[in-house]
């Protein structure tokens, strides 16, 4: 039987004999033997194939034991349908079996066993696309995911392989289902320590990202079955002369059966063929063995040319390029070439078909029509034989490599030409082109060869067929997208105890990765040890240097100076280097420093440097670093060895300065030489010096000498050199003979140092000479000169002789000469007889050496000459004495002359130093710190971002629908958000993550017991307030700027900056410091706290930045009492409260007339007027000068109550009784952002008791016409009495009935307790505690008895009563004490009877608002509080006076010049209360009764009825809109902004047929009471005419159901956008244009859902790849233009297709309900994922949620499905804005549309019912109507239903005279449709059935 060859009829027979039944029972009832076990799987395979009972297969596999190899690779065999060793061939024919293998694989216990198969599943299902395609359609990812969760039972190889493969098949296709679970994988049960397959699974998620090398492509359509492809339409004439095609693709190795071998055995794979009716025209396409044929078909040929070289099945994408050229003259010859890769391969001869003919068969990738072979008899001759040799037997054969070797280049070898309808038989029958086809482009034109390497270097990445006539028809579409991988900014961040060796060189790997990235922005500063710090930073400069350009803009001088200063620098505590390491790590970083400077330093570069050193005074290092680009003068502070070398040194400088600084020998420049030596005197005198003055001064006169010497000897010596000797040596004389008198040292040291040393022999010699010279000239006239030259020269010569020195040799010429001139004059004749002659005896030089030992001299010397000598010295010299006294009187003169110059000049010199130097380095100082402060403010900020970003991801992967979801969720705390709907309504709460239990504010509580009282503010304030008391209050005085022409041109321009100024932020929380900057197209606010905290803001802490085209309104405000603030309103519903400094100008100066500012200043002689110009007025004048459209402004809360209109709204019962109190609280300054101003309600109620509320009995109502002080009468004559008894002795407080407020910060926060951040502030106002629990509040009844019992509480309510069931209950679970009477726990608040939940107390409460009684009597309660009774008389008589520090202007804060005593008044006020500012002051209207409402309505012709109050009245009428009958209306809806409508129509079956949708913009008027159907609809004309039709551009994805989700109008009804395209597009269509305006893909599969705010700024989209986007609509002028090119979150969570979204801006909430049965909120600020919703189902059966919306207030309604196998199950589903389940209705329809209006739903089904729903009781209200889609017009006047034949509906009010009582009770519509009468033009609908 096994051997069985025809095994598909083996197989029938085995199932229809049961015998698979038979061998299972036989496995399990015996026990095989090994040869009999490996056979079972070859039986199997037999039922297996069939996919029948293969679970069953495993568990009795499983239950016969451990399997062996042998059954297992049966297992193998049965998966391949043949050998399993022939991976390579065979691929996967049986998936089944693989799923079982790995499901076995935990069970295992042979490792080996479990190493080889997993070796072997990863080598099967990797080997091509198709392979994993196939495992990818079977979900295989799942089962081995599941398998991997036995990790412990699995061999690491085993398990990496597993990871290994899906990593493969994930790179081809995975499910959001399958990422969440691999993710989910790596949790562990312990935090700490990591999953061991953590590694792996990175690498495989990484590999299925990175999609690298050729195999990357992640578009392109799936071709694989034997019938896909693209079909084209017609191509009626060819608009060119040539044909072109260029495609991508990829065909997988065909697995090959060796039963092909006879000729035409094989298909050939078509790429392209494009026919003519006659048969002819091109076609190119792939053998089976991989090669590409290029055909033409004539009437009687086919001609081919192949391509042998490539083989294109080889999985890898190739783009290949075929272009015909024909003959370029007459009869010229054709050509065809054909490009591979962007290269040419090969240029043929081929011919070239006629033209002329339409293409009517045209397909790509398609075996298109299939050419019948036609019988041998008709087939003709081929023109010549074939060149392929004839005895060829297979195809294979033909290409195989023996065959082509010698044949390639050939031309004519590889062209072929046979006959027309013989190509099946030769080339094998056609089929698809079972693979991959990326991009195709199709030109008219021949390709030039470099504009094919254009279209190669394209890539594959085109979006395939943008042209919408081309379809989709593959039966399995792959959807992908391509992301760039461009770093824009890393910041890695890691800790120090985990920094080592391998960190840092993953993180090297990372730098290298990611540098050759253009736009590299990646460094890394770690704190780790000192070792791998410095080889982090050596590392670092070596990739620096490689990249000098490419990291010095960013990360150059200023960065490295940054990172010094933070991390290395004096400030920077946190060190834990060592002093030297530091130093070293300095070091090193002021040499990278050094280095970019050595490449050429920039003006910023040096300008940082010098930044750096003024902040820091760190400038030894940094000189150090620069010192070859910097010159740096400093002081001289470097040590010196001993103080012999400094005074060296100094003297050194002066004999410079003094010798060679002065060149001239004139008496001046001595004069000044001689000032250093009285100055040394000077300081010597005064000073004890390190070494005496007469020392230095002989120091520096040796020097001088050496260097008079030094010049004399030279050769060039000038005249000056010899006086500046003579004058020196006069200096020296005078000094020696001065100072030796004091100094005897001098004398002793000095002759032999300083004087003698002159008289070397060649001195001598010379002097000698010069002497002899002189003295043979020399005139001798006197015998006392004559004496003294003797003496002198006799003095010197007896020394020589005596001690016999060469000198003696020098001195006899002079001798000689001396005493020849003066022989007579002496008469030494007489006295000398025995002298030796002179007259050139040759003995008379040792004749004269004996005689000068002669008695005779001697006697003669002694006796003569020196008396005369001595005598003569005196006289002359005496001379020379006085003179040198005057020169040193001289010089110290000019000293003392100098020393004041200088000390002038010194002071001039400090001044200027200031202004030159330290000033402006102060202020280099200064700006750097601003720029060092600023940047680490940024670095701050990106801290807090990437913090933020962390957590987002760290909350995502921990959330309920991430994949790291606790098994047992933790306690989720909440807060209230600060978003409001367009009522004012902050409903939303939002998560706490910084949640505080506030356990010790309870402890402290309870500790301390009852807190004693706290003193009254009001006797608090008595004391100080005395000083502010303003007697007149003055309305604000604002300058409105005039109107500025060029204003709106500016506009136009480049955005420039208008107005800066430092300002707060008032929020709930805090105050927050910033700066508020205002553009020409924006207004922005900049936090400027140093810690800044992540507000709930789209950016960082509390900044902000928005489109002044965004603003609605701008409100002057006051902040504690005064007027300096300012609140500002946003489209979306977010406002800022803002407060200003106040600016004051006096000008009592000033006279009267012009001020500088422009102001006119007006004065009397008996009154200054003094100006009060704000800070607040000036931003607030700026903003409306921008003359933005949507702002408006008035000067006070008067004129803007005035201007609104809103009472007249409110007295016409156009408006709500709620929203008329909330926009009075507005506008009278009333704010969420303060809680001293926050908004006031009344209390309606009196009755708290009942059982049951009726709101028809006047008596459970308050009285609103009293305050609530004197609501109960008991009470009014206290009140009354305290204010008449009242007297204040100073006469400065007046007169009050309470001294309490109505509305304060400590009742707001009493009434808020249960909710944060209200809590925490009331902690913080009661000193860290709570409240003891009697006091808090803790019931309704209490509270309202508690008003009444006791005068002094005069709290009125707060909005959250009418709105908020939240703060009822304690869900954050605070420990809020006992009541001390009864011990009972206070937890949630006490309702009333009548209240069965929080919510039903809020909507009854709501309900009493809206009532009739209060309708009518709540103008009486505006008179207290806004009107004419909040002050004067009759405030006195209607006991409404408050302590007048609540009045507004009451107060004048800034007349207390004590900062503190300001501070802590300032604080009072904001606890004690504010009245609101009066908005009128003559009585408030009365609200007009609902009867009179209605009868004015019927008497007036163009008031609209709200059809919602009219519901037993309604009437239909139909209109033709569309082109036949029978195309469904998918979407008609009347847009916000536009009065015309907008209608389309279409069907899934045209759109199949390629037949666009039709777009109308129809005329709507929506009432006109002179019509009979009370409106008017003009139809649009381009409808009706097929060339004027405007069509959305398609095409649509296949098989998908159009419905009016996919279509979205923008509320001027001029942009359309559509989902559902094949290209996952979302489409913006102009409907003015009637073109397409923009198309975005960001989707990877198809969009099913679209939704729009109604802001109109933001849209959602929901796909099948189960995320959600949110995109920002653009807008220009306040006008859109499309959508923003990226979206602005992505929104995840949901496992399958999203099927319904919805998005509210004003609520920050997005929902999305999807086929997973779960319904997700996230925020669209953020995108963070708040809750799921889980509507019950007690089916098991899927449940999907077609249909959700969102009501004003948030409520959230479900429309989920059960698709059962015999009927549907359809239900309703009510949920709060913060997902409370608040009910369920089943319905007996399938809702086709629905939207919430209103308190109503409105639901069209597809059984063509109507229903209309309240919504807080989801009880139906039984109206009945045919229905395809719905909406309802912006006035509530009609509801406008496509039918499924085309018709239009329009269900509006009739007359209702023509209704007919009973009309609720009866089915109004059925599915008949019949015509009754025509009026006006529109038809109305008969509602009855037909009888």
């Amino acid at each position: 039987m096994l051997d069985c060859t025809d095994r598909p009829v083996l197989q029938a027979i085995f199932l229809n004999s049961n015998c698979f039944e038979h061998l299972i029972r036989l496995l399990q009832n015996c026990k095989l033997f090994l040869n009999a076990n490996n056979k079972v799987a070859d039986k199997i395979e037999f039922s297996g194939k069939k996919r029948i009972g293969y679970a069953h297969i495993y568990e009795v596999l499983k239950s016969l034991g451990q399997p062996s190899r042998e059954l297992l690779e049966e297992l193998m065999n049965m998966a391949a349908e043949g050998d399993h060793m022939s991976v390579g061939i065979l691929g996967i024919s049986n998936v089944q079996p693989l799923l079982l293998l790995i499901q076995w694989l935990p069970e295992l216990e042979s490792h080996d066993l479990q190493i080889f198969i997993s070796n072997w599943l990863k080598r099967i299902c990797c080997i091509n696309r198709q392979s994993r395609a196939t495992c990818v359609n079977a979900n295989m990812g799942i089962r081995i995911i599941e398998t991997l969760n036995f990790h412990s039972s699995l061999h690491r190889t085993c398990a990496e392989n597993l990871i290994a493969l899906q990593g493969s098949l994930g790179s081809q296709s995975m499910s959001s289902e399958e990422l969440h679970r691999l993710i989910r994988l790596l949790r562990t049960n312990e935090p700490k320590q990591s999953h061991p397959y953590v590694i792996p699974v990175i690498r495989a998620i990484l590999a299925m990202a990175r999609k690298q090398g050729l195999d990357s492509a992640m578009q392109y359509f799936n071709l694989s079955p034997s019938m896909a492809g693209i079909a084209v339409p017609p191509i009626h004439k060819w608009p060119g002369s040539a044909f072109s095609f260029n495609a991508w693709l990829c065909l997988d190795q065909d697995q090959v059966t060796p039963d092909i071998t006879s000729k035409g055995g094989g298909k050939r794979k078509q790429l392209y063929s494009f026919f003519t009716g006659s048969g002819m025209g091109f076609e190119a396409f792939i053998t089976y063995s991989g090669t590409l044929v290029v055909a033409v078909c004539t009437k009687r040929e086919y001609a081919t040319v192949m391509l042998p070289e490539h083989c294109f099945c080889d999985s890898l994408w190739h783009n290949i390029t075929i272009v015909h050229m024909p003959g370029k003259r007459p009869f010229g010859q054709s050509f065809v070439c054909i490009y591979v890769n962007g290269q040419q391969k090969i240029s043929a001869p081929l011919r070239f078909p006629a033209m002329n003919e339409p293409f009517t068969s045209c397909c790509i990738g398609s075996a298109g029509q299939r050419t019948t072979t036609p019988p041998p008899s008709q087939i003709p001759d081929p023109p010549f034989s074939s060149p392929i040799t004839p005895h060829r037997t297979s195809l294979g054969g033909i290409l195989s490599p023996a065959s082509w070797g010698g044949l390639l280049g050939k031309s004519e070898l590889i062209t072929k030409l046979i006959s027309a309808g013989t190509q099946d038989s030769e080339w094998g029958c056609p089929t698809s082109l079972e693979g991959q086809l990326g991009s195709v482009i199709i030109f008219h034109e021949a390709l030039q060869p470099s504009q094919v390497k254009a279209l190669y270097l394209a890539g594959k990445w085109l979006l395939a067929c943008r042209n919408p006539i081309c379809l989709d028809l593959s039966t399995n579409l792959l959807h992908g997208r391509l992301t760039g991988n461009k770093v824009v900014n890393w910041d890695v961040k890691v800790p120090g105890s985990l920094m080592d060796v391998n960190v840092l060189m993953a993180l090297q790997l990372l730098i290298e990765q990611v540098s050759v990235e253009k736009n590299v922005q990646l460094f890394i500063w770690n704190r780790g040890d000192f070792p791998f710090r410095i080889g982090h930073i050596q590392y670092l400069s070596t990739i620096i240097k490689d990249s000098r350009r490419l990291f010095r803009k960013k990360y150059g001088v200023q960065f490295l100076l940054d990172t010094l200063r933070i991390y290395y620098g004096s400030g920077y505590k946190d060190s834990d280097l060592a002093p030297d390491d530091l130093r070293t790590i300095q070091t090193f970083l002021y040499g990278l420093i050094k280095y970019f400077l050595s490449k050429g330093g920039t003006h910023e570069e040096i300008q940082s440097i010098m930044g750096y050193i003024a902040a820091t005074s760190e400038e030894e290092q940094v000189s150090s670093a620069v010192a070859s680009h910097l010159l740096v003068f400093r002081s001289f502070d470097r040590s010196f060895g001993s103080e012999e070398e400094l005074i060296q040194l100094l003297t050194d400088v002066l004999l410079c300065v003094m010798w060679k600084g002065l060149e001239r020998f004139d008496d001046a420049v001595w004069i000044e030489r001689g000032q250093v030596f009285s100055a040394l005197t000077k300081l010597g005198i005064s000073n004890e010096l390190l070494q005496p003055s007469d020392e230095i001064k002989l120091n520096l006169l040796e020097k001088m000498l050496e260097w008079t010497v030094t010049d004399n000897r030279d050769t060039k010596a000038l005249p000056t050199h010899a006086e500046n000797a003579f004058r020196l040596l006069l200096i020296v004389q005078d000094f020696l003979q001065a100072e030796g008198l004091v100094n005897s040292n001098l004398w002793t040291e000095k002759p032999h140092r300083g004087l003698v040393w002159f008289f070397s022999v060649q001195v001598c010699a010379m002097a000698a000479a010069k002497l002899n010279t002189l003295l043979q000239t020399k005139v001798i006239e006197s015998q006392a000169e004559a004496c003294y030259l003797l003496g002198k020269l006799e003095g010197i010569l007896s020394r020589s002789i005596k001690e016999k020195t060469e000198t003696y040799t020098f001195l006899i010429p002079l001798v000689r000469t001396l005493v020849s001139k003066v022989y007579q004059l002496l008469f030494m004749n007489l006295h000398l007889p025995s002298l030796p002659l002179t007259n050139g005896s040759p003995s008379f030089f040792e004749d004269f050496r004996e005689y000068c030992s002669s008695d005779e001299w001697q006697v003669y010397i002694d006796k003569y000459i020196i008396p005369y000598m001595k005598q003569y010295e005196v006289n002359t010299f005496s001379d020379g004495h006085e003179h040198m006294a005057l020169y040193w009187k001289d010089c110290y003169e000019a000293l003392m002359v100098n020393m004041h110059k200088r000390d002038r000049e010194r002071g001039e010199s400090k001044l200027k130093f200031q202004e030159c130097f330290v000033e402006p380095f102060n202020r280099k100082a200064r700006q750097e710190n601003l720029r060092y402060n600023s940047m680490l403010k940024q670095l701050n900020g990106q801290h807090t971002a990437t913090l933020r970003q962390w957590r987002a991801a760290q909350l995502y992967l921990t959330c309920e629908q991430g994949p790291w979801a606790e098994r047992k969720q933790n306690p989720i705390h909440w807060k209230l958000s600060n978003v409001e709907n367009y009522s004012r309504m902050r409903l939303k709460l939002v998560q706490n993550y910084n949640f505080n239990s506030h356990q010790e504010a309870s402890d402290l509580r309870d500790n301390l017991g009852m807190q004693q009282t706290q003193p009254s503010s009001e006797s608090l304030l008595l004391e100080v307030v005395k000083q502010v008391k303003v007697s007149d209050m003055e309305d604000d005085i604002l300058e409105l700027p005039e109107e500025d022409a060029t204003a709106g041109e500016e506009q136009g321009q480049k955005e420039k900056l208008v107005l800066s100024e430092e300002c707060e932020l008032i929020t709930l929380i805090d105050v927050i410091p910033g700066r508020l900057e205002v553009t020409t197209q924006h207004i922005c606010f900049y936090d400027g706290s140093i810690e800044k905290e992540e507000g709930e803001h789209q950016n960082i802490g509390f900044d902000f930045k928005w489109s002044l085209s965004q603003i609605r309104e701008i409100h002057l405000r006051r902040y504690n009492l005064r007027r300096s603030a300012l609140e500002i309103f946003l489209t979306d519903q977010t406002n800022y409260f803002l407060n200003f400094s106040k600016e004051v100008w006096n000008y009592q100066s000033c006279p009267g007339g012009l001020s500088a500012e422009g102001q006119i200043l007006v004065y009397w002689p008996w009154l200054i007027v003094n100006v009060f110009l704000q800070v607040r007025n000036k931003v607030y004048s700026q903003i409306l000068s921008l003359r933005s459209p949507n702002i408006y402004g008035t000067r006070s809360p008067q004129e803007l109550f005035k201007a609104s209109g809103l009472m007249q709204k409110w007295v016409n019962r156009e408006i709500s009784n709620f929203d008329y109190l909330i926009q009075l609280n507005t506008m009278a300054g009333r704010t969420y952002n303060d809680l001293a101003q926050y908004p006031v309600f009344p209390w309606v109620l009196r009755d708290y008791t009942s059982e049951e509320l009726d709101l028809n009995n006047p008596a459970v109502f308050r009285d609103l016409s009293k305050p609530i002080g004197v609501v109960n009468e008991k009470n009014a004559k206290a009140v009354q009495e305290k204010y008449e008894n009242f007297e204040d002795p100073l006469g400065t407080i007046d007169k009050f009935h309470y001294g309490t407020h109505y509305s304060n910060a400590a009742g707001v926060m009493h009434y808020l307790i249960r909710v944060e951040p209200f809590t925490t502030l009331h902690i913080q106002l009661q000193s860290g505690r709570f409240d003891c629990a009697d006091r808090q509040f803790h019931s309704i009844p209490a509270a309202w008895q508690a008003l009444m019992d006791n005068p002094n509480d005069v709290k009125e309510l707060i909005p959250e009563f009418f709105y908020f069931p939240e703060f009822l209950e304690n869900q954050n679970k605070f420990n809020l004490g006992r009541l001390q009477i009864s011990k009972e726990v206070v937890n949630d608040v006490v309702l009333p009877k009548w209240a069965k939940s929080p919510e039903d107390f809020i909507c009854k409460h709501r309900k009493a608002l809206e009532s009739e009684y209060v309708s009518a009597h709540l103008h009486e309660w505006i008179d207290l509080i806004f009107g004419y009774k909040q002050r004067g008389p009759a405030a006195v008589e209607a006991l409404n006076v408050f302590y007048y520090c609540t009045y507004e202007g009451a107060v004048d804060l800034d007349a207390l010049t004590d900062e503190k005593e300001r501070k802590a008044l300032e604080g009072m006020i904001n606890n004690f209360g504010q009245t609101p500012c009066q908005l009128l002051k003559e009585p408030h209207p009365a609200r007009l009764s609902a009867e009179e409402v209605l009868q004015r309505q019927t008497k007036s012709d163009s008031s609209t009825l709200n059809l919602f109050q009219h519901l037993p009245e309604l009437k239909s009428f139909f209109v033709e809109v569309g082109i036949s009958d029978g195309v469904p209306i998918v979407k008609a809806v009347v847009p916000r902004n536009q009065s015309r409508s907008f209608m389309s129509q279409g069907s899934p079956e045209i759109l199949v047929t390629s037949l666009n949708c039709i777009i109308g913009t129809h005329g709507w008027l929506p009432y006109d009471r002179n019509i009979s159907n009370y409106f008017t609809f003009i139809r649009d004309p381009t409808v009706t005419n097929p060339k004027t039709q405007r069509s959305i551009s398609g095409p649509f994805t296949p098989g998908l159901e159009i419905t009016s989700k996919l279509f979205v109008v923008s509320h001027d009804a001029k942009l359309l956008f559509s989902g559902g395209h094949w290209d996952n597009s979302i489409r913006v269509t102009s409907l003015t244009k009637g073109k397409l305006i923009g198309q975005h893909v960001r989707h990877m599969d198809i969009v099913t859902c679209l939704a729009i705010d109604f802001c109109g700024i933001h849209l959602i989209s929901g796909s099948r790849d189960t995320t959600c986007m949110i995109w920002q609509i653009v807008q220009q002028g306040g006008v859109p233009v499309g959508l923003a090119p990226k979206p602005l979150q992505i929104l995840y969570g949901h496992t399958d297709e999203v099927s319904s979204v919805s998005i509210s801006t004003e609520l920050d909430m997005v929902v999305s309900g999807a086929r997973d049965s779960t319904v997700i909120i996230h925020t669209i600020r953020k995108g963070q994922y708040m809750r799921t919703l889980r509507p019950p189902c007690e089916s098991s059966l899927l449940l999907t949620v077609p249909n959700l919306a969102v009501s004003w207030e948030g409520h959230i309604v479900v429309h989920t499905s059960i698709e059962g196998k015999t009927t549907l199950k359809n239900a309703l589903h009510l949920y709060s804005v913060n997902g409370k389940y608040l009910g369920s209705e089943n319905l007996k329809e399938e809702v086709s549309d629905m939207c919430v209006t209103g308190e109503y739903i409105v639901m069209g089904s597809l059984q063509g019912f109507l229903s209309i729903r309240d919504l807080y009781s989801i009880s139906p209200l039984a109206m009945r109507l045919p229905i395809r889609c719905i909406s309802v017009t912006k006035e509530y006047s009609h509801i406008l239903v496509g039918l499924e034949d085309g018709k239009l509906i329009v269900v509006g009010v009739g007359k209702p005279a023509e209704m007919r009582s009973g009309q609720l009770s009866r089915k109004l519509w059925g599915s008949s449709k019949r015509l009754s009468q025509i009026s006006s033009g529109e038809t109305e609908y008969n509602t009855q059935d037909s009888k």
